[in-house]
């Protein structure tokens, strides 16, 4: 058949056409038969997947010789036929696949031959060839997947993911755009349908292939490209590694510098649907039991431990398929325990999906359902069962021999029918049945699930359980942890261990309390974390270890993997790009976000009286901000955030929310709406939730009150943002009072809603003015309205509110307008000018009558001189109302309350009033006869009324006053006072005599009628002429008198009141005086003060916010550095500068990254005269840019302390109290920064003031005080005012006091620390004091350490370049070609000064000293105007490393210095030093470790020669020196030389000692200017600033002579045979084995573990005796492969024993009872090395890692329990390294990350690590296998599977570099080991996988490669000690290596080597063997002793212990090879 197929392709596929098909189709038919899987073997052995697609390949070759006419033809018809021909390609094609389908029909081994075989790469390429394909065979590839119709994938599933992998690989090979979106459309619908395919998918690695095919993104149409992109999302739901997660942020790095990726959106929102998981939560690892055979087999239980059964898993089932039909039910088995004899217990789900617990008898099958639930639905349930025995416990049961769980176990056999019993009473079982029969109570269960008992529980036959609930099989699901309890769990406890839901990897370690004592009852505990395909690892402590059939699914968090990768912080740069987007390139969202906001902006009816309401947050509310991209990105985090501490942690310790606020007010308006205010809202809210006090207050002060984000927007954003706010200050008014108070407000108010800040000069103070009256407007209307006015009208009248006013009123500049409503204010309402004006008088009435007493002349002086006030007034102003109309008001009111007062005055009083009244009538009378003549207006009928009123009530009768008066008219009242009037006077005037007509008075109603008639009388008139007119006359008479006396009242009046008025102007004018002083001159002084604070605000805001931006500048290089998530596709070039990091022989070795590199163009073409110095460029300016060049990284090393929890223990309830704070300065290399020194109980604060640091360059630090090693009292312009401090890590600080102050801080920080340092001694006696000496004069420190001290000693710092440490000129030959230090003839002559050391020198300077006067007699005679060491010299040498290149240039005034002058050449510049005897320069300490000063890395332009025309570049070296390397050793070298060691004390006299001053000084020519000299000037006398200043730089300049430390010669050093000599009679420490390698011997130990490999032996090196037990032995501590714990006695040295040490066992290593073992299992499949442990320096803890549950643990020795666990990495802890100093601790991790530890120290010991890590390091691509940590060199090194070593800084994680060992192999490269030299050297092991091919490779401090070593063996373990490199080998070997050459001193082991260490005295190396034993190896002891003396009393022992050295048998292998 298949011949036929492929013998002519052209008749059987093309010319054929559908017959060729047809032969294809053929092979569908016959698979239509009932024994395919007999065909489908005959036709894979047939090779038919061969044969088909050679079919494909052949017919593509056919189609091309045809579709080329071989005839001239037209070219339509060719273009016609090459369809047809392409046409039917894609039909053998689709025909094809059909076929390949059918065979490989649901047969899985027909899959994985066709993979094998054949390879869907191979058919993929074939179907490429084919040109372009149709949608027929699109289609027919995604049937292949589902094997059916491909729209049916819902039922039918995925059975085969390969064609839809291949399909996403075949997109952008896609040229039509239609069929890309088309598949891409399909592929997504297809994969998520379900949880099923969507693991298919996982399964199967398809997200990385999307992420291949999105790298094409030119190729790729937009909506295909977010189709994939959508899908990637759905997948990454599921699970997304972190390489995935690595590979998508790649993916969206930027095409073009400052241009958004087009993916940016898209992948944002694929990441929000990752990481918003919908639903409940799923297990991210389980066990996946879907096959039939699956399940997890137990081990036998013999004895049942406890009485009770619980059993607590998590399980997830799917909905089943269409099964087959006639199959019968099955029952899905969760778990069995069976006994031999068939009895039992077991729990399935039954075909219906409901959980059924059952218990098996003899007898009886009773079964209790949880029925109404039903468990397949795709979710994940915690189920819980316990079973309390009635009448016996468990422990009496038959042991359980078959124990299964998730599967079918051994099948139940039924028995014969005639053996059944019949079925028995379903009620509740008998108790007496069987041992299990009382396990159940039906009530109990019935009671227990609320249902019917009948209807839950069933009795049946043992044995027909398989009829009656169908046949068991496996869980057919996904199981997750499993915990199987001996004893019955409590509700409580089952409802807690559910809490922690399915992916609580350590369930009794998160509630403590609660969970803690159930691991006593735990029978056995399975986690798919802890399993390794076969083994599942039992976490209990019964070691009942399962065995998995079926798989164990490992899927990944987004929300753990964004761990691996750079945590939180990795996602800013997305919204970064989106600060980048234009509007176009997003989705506007609503405009108004009309669908959050309340709808009711009227304050009446919407809630809480406008506060901000939003809809509830679920899915749809967060869709519709999806449509904002920044809100995408807010809601991003949010759900990162949720229930997920370390990822809060992560952003809290990485600034993320400061630098989320950074980067938002960047963002463009049209992206900030109200979608991203609710989603800041919601973000708030989540944190808020999550009870993350410290990120939440965050979140409140860089994003909620961030008014720079929110005034993007537009106006119902804003309004929305101030509601929201409102509403949050409102549910805790206290806490926000104090920073978001009203101060807050107004200063925002100010800042960004006045137009102040936009406007200058006279606008600027006309808009202040404009603001200052809406302020006060809106004030006034709230005391109008507002509720809460009572509130306002007491704030109103608090104490300064007052003067704010009355100094509004003053100020000239504020307008009317302003005054008027400062008014209005005081007064508190809105009133108008009649108002003021009424009250205004009332007022003044108030106080004229009621506040003048009396009725008396002086009383109504003073009531007059109202009056003439008013009078003034009038004349001089213009009024409201005329001075008339105010004064004739003032009579109305005053008329009518002396009516009032008389009517209502008591017997005593009326006389008073009365008086008053009549004074009052003159007055009025008065006024109306005076100026009522002029102005008839005044005669007011009120007024008449009131004086005729006032008349009667004091004239006629008081009770007139009562008589009520009509208000109709004045005619009514007149008759009224007539008849009163008639009555009274009656008599008086005789009127019965003269008018007896007169009506009757007596009150008839018609009196009014008649008096009118009557009054036209003759009667009434002639009495009127006759009686009345005369007493009218009398009356006129009358008036005239009194208008002449009421003349003169006036007259008094007014001169009284121009007195009073001349009175008061002087008591105002000293009033005003007071008001200044009282008022306006507080209120200007606060004035001042609020511009002050307004301005520090302001500066605060900027510096807070430039601070944020470099945070960020400084995590985003790590983020896009070569090794970051973000690395740039082009990576700009590193440029480096000398970092500050010692290590503790105190050499700088180490370079870092220079982030502010300055090439320094312009100062070389200034040298040569070519540069036009456009500005003058000052010293200070350079010397900024040097600081820049330091602080700006130093920043990135020291500074933005953002407060975090410190890490040190602190005594319980101890705070924290400030003790002392002084002003100061941080003295560095390039700059002095003021600042001020803070001193607590626990720490040491510096805050620097600097100018620099408020555009955010600062240098400030906080230590713990329990971190000072040393203190040092130091000189500082040759004044004893500063001091130095050394840390435990080496770090030091020079500060600089005032002179009287410094002491103090000294005294006071010994007595905090409680250091020994010798009080205030001087630097004379510090020396004899440290013994450093004697040291040195026993051979006991190096010439390089001691030379180093006596320098730190005498003051000499590099934080100070006028006081740099000085070394000397040690050699005089740099010409020869070889240098030989055995020759005296290559040194030069320490006795003499450099600058004398050839006679002709020495004899000019003797001539000059001699010849030398100063007429003034201030300048001592001198040898030598410059000085030995000087800050120019200084520069002069490391003119090629920064920041000296920078101080150089500013030393010269911007420019370099000519060429000739500067350091170019050694051999030269010893040459000038010869013949010159004015350059005396000595050496600096660089010289003899860093030769990278040696070379211009920097590639700066340092000019040319002037005779030789040549380039200075790298300094040239001598011709012995083949390398800056080679140059440094050799120099080295010759400093440690025994010439130099006997000579050295000589030089030491001229600079330190007793040669430096006086006689000695002046004979060894070594007399030095005398500014350079201590106490030759006195600084603190001079007062002029600029003198002062020059002197001291005159002292910088010239360098400063150190302090003199020997008045003495100093003593010599002993040779090497005197100190050999001095051992032997001392004979009281061991010898090194570095010095003896050729005396080495071997001695072993056995008994610790036999046969059990040792993997860790080691002597801590900080072991602390106290005095008691000095002498005692120190601790070994041995860690065997089981985890066995042992601590030894070691000692070192006896002289009386042959082997030279002595070892005392560990007496509990042997006894089972007392054995100590390391907790808690480690991983299947991790191999238990030396890597995987630390032992503390004390010997007190033990850390491991490789724990199941991805732990760091730590371990007390001595307790043998463990006492931290920290669980922080994503995966399993790989390896684990501390530091040479104890401080710090580092891991590394399968998550391809390292953390670095705090070692927590509780006085000096330590006691634990710190929760949470210092950093955590990024990079690695693969898993972490090798770490090593330098905290003094700010080192810490990881290396990885991936072959990279990278190295990062441990103090601020930041990353430095990456290396790549040489290989010449191709395959992956892992890095095993790594160690880092005390000088910073690294040391990488590698080995190429899956050959034994290793390598050792040497790499400098600065990552230079200095050599590799081929090695034959395999390494496994390695350390570094000194100058040598110790490993041990698979093959048996201890090699010690030189570090340098790395060559070998091999000794034969012949067993395995697990694990090597040196002993702290370099005496001995301890080697851990594959067979249990411990080989100790030192150096051999000579013959004679007698090996019998091994007896030795113990340093306060009874008695005598014999044989204690169980190691005195020489270890004699086979082959020794020493």
């Amino acid at each position: 058949y298949f011949k036929l197929l492929n013998s002519d392709p052209a008749a059987a596929a093309v010319q054929q056409g559908v017959k060729g098909h047809k032969v294809l189709d053929t092979i569908r038919d016959m698979f239509l038969c009932s024994d395919r899987p007999v065909l489908q073997a005959i036709f894979l052995n047939s090779n038919c997947f061969e044969h088909l697609t050679r079919l494909l390949q052949n017919s593509k070759v056919w189609s091309r010789s045809r579709v080329t006419p071989r005839y001239t033809a037209t070219l339509l018809t060719g273009l016609i036929s090459s369809q047809v021909f392409q046409g039917r390609l894609d039909s053998l094609a689709v025909a094809t696949i059909k076929a390949l389908t059918t065979v490989m029909h649901k047969s899985p081994a027909a899959k994985e031959v066709f993979k094998e075989r054949i390879g869907y790469t191979h058919l993929f390429e074939v179907l490429v060839s084919l040109g372009q394909p149709s949608r027929h065979l699109l289609k027919e590839l995604m049937n292949m997947a589902v094997e059916g119709e491909h729209s049916s994938v819902g039922i039918l599933g995925i059975s085969n993911v390969e064609p839809l992998l291949l399909l996403i690989q075949w997109l952008p090979e896609m040229d039509s755009a239609e069929l890309q979106v088309f598949t891409a459309d399909w592929l997504r619908r297809l994969c998520c349908i379900n949880r099923q395919t969507r693991a298919t998918c996982v399964n199967a690695a398809m997200a990385v292939r999307l992420l291949a095919t999105l790298e094409h993104h030119a190729r790729l149409h937009r909506a295909c490209a977010e189709s994939l992109v959508s899908l990637l999302g759905s997948l990454g739901s599921q699970s997304l590694s972190g390489g995935e997660l690595l590979q998508l942020l790649r993916l969206l790095r930027p095409l073009e510098p400052g241009q958004a990726h087009p993916y940016v959106g898209p992948v944002l929102r694929a990441v929000l649907g990752m990481v918003r998981k919908q639903g409940l939560e799923s297990a991210m690892q389980y066990f996946d039991l879907s096959p039939s055979m699956a399940g997890i087999a137990v081990p036998m239980v013999m004895r049942w431990p406890g009485p009770a059964f619980s059993f607590l898993a998590w399980l997830s089932l799917d909905q089943d398929q269409q099964g087959l039909p006639g199959k019968g039910d099955k029952r899905k088995q969760l778990y069995s325990f069976f006994t031999p004899g068939g009895t039992g217990l077991e729990a399935f789900i039954s075909s219906a999906g409901v959980l059924v617990v059952a218990v098996c008898t003899k007898k009886e099958y009773m079964t209790v359902m949880l029925p109404d639930y039903s468990f397949c639905d795709s979710l994940w349930h915690s189920i819980g069962v316990v079973h309390v025995p009635g009448k016996r416990p468990f422990g009496q049961i038959t042991p359980f021999t078959s124990c299964c769980i998730g599967s079918a176990g051994h099948r139940t056999t039924t028995p014969p029918p005639s053996q059944i019993p019949d079925p028995p009473f379903s009620g509740a079982p008998p108790s007496t049945r069987s041992s299990l029969g009382g396990i159940l109570s039906t009530q109990g269960w019935g009671s227990l699930l609320g249902g019917k008992p009948e209807s839950v529980t069933k009795l049946i036959s043992a044995g027909t359980q398989d009829s009656e609930w169908g046949s068991p099989t496996s869980l057919q699901g996904q199981l997750g942890n499993v915990m199987v309890f001996h004893e019955a769990l409590q509700p409580n406890h089952v409802k807690a261990l559910c809490s922690l839901g399915p992916n609580c990897i350590s369930p009794f370690k998160t509630q403590e309390a609660e969970l803690g004592d159930l691991t006593t009852k735990l029978l056995l505990h399975y986690s798919p974390k802890a399993c390794r395909n076969p083994i599942c690892l039992d976490l209990s402590p019964n070691l009942l270890h399962g065995r998995l059939t079926g798989n164990k699914v490992v899927n990944w968090d987004i929300k753990d993997m964004i761990n691996c990768v750079g945590g939180l912080p990795v996602l800013f740069p997305i919204l970064e790009q989106l600060t980048l987007l234009t509007p176009e390139n997003h989705t506007a969202a609503d405009p108004t976000g009309s669908e959050f906001i309340s709808p009711t902006p009227d304050a009446a009816t919407s809630p809480g009286d406008g506060d901000w309401v939003i809809l509830p947050s679920n899915r749809s509310s967060e869709a519709r901000l999806e449509k904002n991209l920044v809100a995408t990105f807010l809601l991003v985090l949010k759900h990162f955030l949720q229930r997920h501490p370390i990822n809060q942690e992560s952003l809290l310790h990485s600034h993320g929310v400061a630098t989320l606020g950074g980067l938002m007010q960047k963002l463009p308006a049209s992206l900030v709406d109200v979608n991203v205010l609710v989603s800041a809202q919601l973000l708030v809210e989540q944190v808020t939730y999550e009870k993350n006090q410290q990120l939440l207050q965050q979140l409140h002060t860089y994003l909620l009150f961030n008014f720079s984000i929110w005034n993007l927007g537009d106006f119902p954003l804003r309004i929305g943002h101030i509601q929201y706010m409102s509403t949050v200050i409102k549910e805790n008014r206290k806490q926000f009072r104090k920073k978001y108070g009203v101060q807050f407000l107004l200063d925002t108010i100010r800042l960004y809603y006045g137009v102040c800040a936009r406007l200058g000069g006279v606008a600027n103070r006309v808009c202040c003015v404009v603001c200052l009256c809406g302020v006060i407007e809106l004030l006034l209307s709230l005391l109008q309205t507002s509720a809460a006015r009572d509130q306002l009208f007491l704030l109103l009248f608090e104490p300064g509110a007052a003067d704010s006013c009355y100094a509004l009123l003053l100020n000239t500049k504020h307008s009317d307008r302003l005054r008027e409503l400062v008014f209005k204010v005081r007064t508190s309402s809105h009133r108008t000018e009649e108002e003021l004006s009424r009250m205004l008088l009332e007022i003044v009435l108030c106080v004229m009558w009621r506040g003048v007493e009396g009725s008396d002349d002086a009383a109504w002086l003073e009531r007059g001189q109202v009056f003439s006030a008013l009078t003034k007034l009038g004349t001089t102003n213009e009024l409201l109302l005329p001075v008339d109309h105010i004064k004739l008001s003032l009579m109305e009111r005053m008329l009518e309350w002396a009516v009032t007062d008389n009517r209502e005055a008591t017997a005593a009083m009326l006389p008073q009033h009365t008086e008053n009244a009549v004074r009052l009538l003159h007055v009025v009378q008065d006024f109306l006869q005076a100026e009522g003549l002029v102005n008839p207006t005044l005669w007011t009928e009120k007024v008449l009324l009131l004086g005729v009123a006032t008349s009667l009530a004091v004239c006629v009768n008081p009770l007139v006053c009562s008589m009520s008066i009509p208000h109709n008219t004045l005619y009514y009242f007149l008759i009224s006072c007539n008849i009163l009037l008639c009555l009274q006077v009656n008599k008086l005037l005789y009127m019965e005599l003269h008018l007896p007509q007169l009506p009757d008075t007596n009150g008839s109603p018609s009196f009014f009628e008649d008096f009118q008639l009557y009054c036209n009388s003759p009667e009434w008139r002639v009495y009127l002429d006759k009686y009345v007119r005369s007493w009218f006359n009398y009356e006129i008479e009358t008036f005239s008198q009194g208008h002449e006396t009421m003349a003169l009242f006036w007259k008094e009046c007014y001169e009284s009141f121009m007195v009073n008025l001349h009175k008061r102007e002087r008591e105002r004018g000293e009033s005003k005086i007071r008001f200044q002083e009282q008022f306006v001159e507080p209120f200007s002084r606060r004035g001042r003060q609020e511009n002050l604070r307004y301005n520090s605000m302001l500066k605060q805001l900027h510096s807070q916010h430039s601070a944020v931006l470099r945070q960020w500048r400084g995590a985003r290089r790590s983020l896009v550095c070569e090794r970051g998530p973000w690395a740039d596709r082009q990576q700009s070039e590193m440029h480096w500068r000398v970092s500050s990091a010692e290590n503790y022989s105190r050499m700088r070795l180490k370079l870092v990254p220079n982030y502010n590199y300055e090439d320094h163009r312009q100062a070389s073409a200034l040298r040569d005269n070519l540069g036009v110095q456009q500005q003058k460029v000052t010293s200070e300016s350079l010397l900024l840019e040097a600081v820049k060049q330091v602080k700006v990284s130093d920043l990135d090393d020291d500074i933005l302390e953002l407060p975090e929890d410190d890490p040190a223990v602190e005594e319980a309830g101890q705070k924290e109290k400030l003790v002392l704070w002084e002003d100061c300065e941080l003295v560095t290399q390039v700059d002095v920064s003021p600042g001020r020194l803070e001193l607590t109980t626990q720490h040491i604060y510096f805050y620097d003031s600097s100018t620099e640091k408020e555009e955010g360059v600062g240098q400030d630090f906080k230590w713990p005080l329990s971190q000072i090693r040393e203190i040092h009292l130091r000189r500082y312009n040759l004044r004893r005012s500063a001091l130095e401090i050394f840390l435990i890590d080496q770090t030091n600080y020079f500060l600089n006091f005032k002179k009287e102050v410094r002491n103090k801080v000294y005294s006071r920080m010994l007595l905090l620390r409680s250091l020994s340092l010798y009080g205030t001694r001087s630097p004379q006696e510090l020396l004899k004091a440290s013994g450093l000496t004697q040291k040195w004069v026993n051979r006991e420190m190096t010439n390089f350490d001691y030379l180093i001290q006596l320098n730190t000693i005498a003051g000499r710092t590099y934080n100070d370049l006028s006081q740099y440490p000085v070394f000397p000129w040690i050699l005089s030959d740099y010409t020869s070609e070889e240098l030989d230090l055995t020759d005296p003839g290559v040194f030069r002559d320490l006795s003499k000064p450099v600058a004398v050391l050839n006679e002709r020198n020495a004899k000019a300077v003797r001539e000059k000293y001699e010849s030398f006067e100063d007429p003034t007699g201030t300048i001592d005679r001198f040898h030598y105007g410059t000085h030995y060491s000087n800050a120019a010299g200084v520069m002069h040498y490391l003119i090629r490393v920064e920041p000296f290149t920078s101080l150089h240039i500013a030393l010269q005034s911007g420019r370099f210095d000519c060429a000739d002058r500067q350091f170019h050449s050694i051999p030269a510049l010893w040459q000038t030093l010869t013949d010159n005897p004015n350059d005396v320069k000595e050496l600096i300490p660089e010289f003899f470790y860093f030769p990278e000063f040696l070379e211009n890395q920097n590639a700066f332009d340092l000019g040319r020669l002037q005779i030789s025309k040549e380039r200075v570049n790298d300094v040239i070296l001598p011709k012995w020196a083949k390398s800056p390397e080679d140059f440094i050793y050799k120099h080295r070298k010759a400093l440690e030389s025994e010439y130099v060691s006997a000579h050295l004390q000589d030089w030491i006299d001229l600079i330190f000692g007793y040669k430096q001053r006086g006689p000695a000084a002046v004979e060894a020519l070594n007399v030095f200017y005398y500014c350079t000299y201590e106490g030759a000037v006195d600084l603190d006398a001079i007062t002029d600033e600029k003198e002062r200043k020059a002197v001291e730089g005159m002292i910088s300049n010239f360098g400063q002579t150190p302090c003199q430390l020997l008045k003495e010669p100093h003593p010599v050093r002993l040779s090497l045979e005197e100190v050999e000599k001095r051992k032997g009679r001392l004979d009281a420490s061991p010898l090194s084995i570095f010095e003896h390698l050729a005396e080495l011997k071997s001695f072993f130990v056995e008994g610790i573990n036999d046969n059990v490999p040792l993997v860790k032996a080691v002597v801590p090196k900080n072991q602390s005796h106290s005095f008691i037990t000095q002498g005692s032995p120190d601790t070994m501590v041995t860690l065997s492969q089981n985890c066995l714990m042992g601590t030894h006695g070691w000692l070192p040295y006896d002289k009386n024993i042959s082997n030279y040490f002595t070892f005392i066992k560990d007496p509990t290593v042997t006894n089972p009872k007392t054995q100590r073992v390391l907790g808690g299992p480690f991983s299947p499949g991790v191999e238990v090395t030396a890597g995987l442990f630390v032992v503390s320096h004390d010997g007190k803890l033990l850390f491991s890692g490789g724990h199941w549950d991805n732990s760091l643990r730590v371990t007390s020795l001595v307790k043998g329990k463990t006492v931290g666990h920290h669980i922080r990495h994503m995966d399993i802890v790989t390896c684990l390294s501390t530091d040479y100093c104890g401080i710090h601790l580092i891991s590394g991790s399968r998550d391809n990350t390292c953390m670095v530890w705090q070692v927590l120290q509780q006085g000096g010991c330590p006691v634990g690590l710190c929760p949470k890590p210092v950093q955590v390091l990024y990079g690695h691509t693969d898993e972490v296998l090798s770490v090593s940590i330098s905290t003094e060199l700010d080192m810490a090194v990881s290396g990885s599977r991936d072959g990279t070593v990278i190295i990062h800084t441990v103090r601020r994680g930041q990353y430095m570099r990456c290396l790549r060992p040489p290989c010449e192999s191709s395959l992956p490269v892992s890095i095993l080991h790594l160690a880092i030299s005390y000088e910073g050297c690294v040391v990488v092991h590698t080995c190429v996988e899956g050959k034994d091919k290793n390598g050792l490779h040497l790499y400098s401090v600065n990552g230079k490669h200095l050599c590799t070593e081929g090695l034959k063996e395999q390494v496994t373990d390695m350390c570094v000690s000194g100058e040598y490199l110790v490993i041990g080998s698979e093959q048996g070997f201890l090699s010690i290596r030189d570090l340098l050459s790395l060559c070998a001193t091999p000794m034969a082991m012949r067993v395995p080597v697990r694990c090597v260490s040196v002993t702290k005295e370099q005496s001995h190396v301890l080697v851990g063997l594959q067979d249990g034993k411990l080989i100790i190896v030192g150096v051999g002891k000579p013959a004679e002793m007698r090996s019998g003396q091994i007896t030795r009393k113990l340093w306060g022992s009874s008695k005598r212990l014999t044989q204690i050295s169980s190691g005195e048998t020489e270890y004699q292998p086979a082959c020794n090879q020493n």
